[in-house]
């Protein structure tokens, strides 16, 4: 099935993905959960528990290190090809960014209430809603880069 491939390689890329996602779900289910509290407390400013803000953290810094380590050293899976998964994976991609994108609102409409932070605080909590977003869009294009090489025509 994917005789181009290595075993090896293919078992490096599979537990890669499966990092990226897991560390994408930890990003993504943070979201929600703010998503919640920001609906139930609208116009309130709520304090970012530190364990959240570790948590997305860790996730969004172990993530990268997955990416740009796929990116380098381990190609993606070719020799198989399944264009239903092709689209479901181009099309879980732009999902996911889309709520990465809402967490950008969020961002705003959460801290609204919240304009008197110190200009330093302020930079501190936009470099880290970046480099969440970078992290985000990096998962969402592996996957869209792995729905594309599902849906070329297998190497004769």
């Amino acid at each position: 099935m994917l005789a181009a491939m290595s075993d090896r390689y293919l078992r490096r890329y599979a537990m890669l993905l499966a990092a990226q996602t897991a560390c994408a779900s930890v990003v993504l289910a943070n979201i929600h959960a703010v998503f919640r509290i920001l609906i139930e407390n609208i116009g309130t400013p709520n304090a970012s528990a530190p364990m959240t803000v570790l948590q997305i953290l860790a996730a969004a810094a172990l993530g990268q290190a997955c990416y740009w380590y796929r990116l380098r050293k381990v190609p993606i899976p070719t020799g198989y090809r399944n264009i239903v998964l092709g689209h479901l994976l181009a099309f879980a991609s732009r999902l996911g960014f889309i709520f990465g994108g809402a967490l950008f609102s969020l961002y705003f409409l959460r801290h609204a209430p919240m304009l008197t932070l110190a200009p330093l605080d302020i930079a501190w909590r936009g470099a880290l809603l970046i480099a969440v977003l970078f992290a985000l869009y990096c998962y969402t294009l592996e996957l869209e880069r792995l729905g594309g090489a599902l849906q070329l025509p297998p190497k004769p």
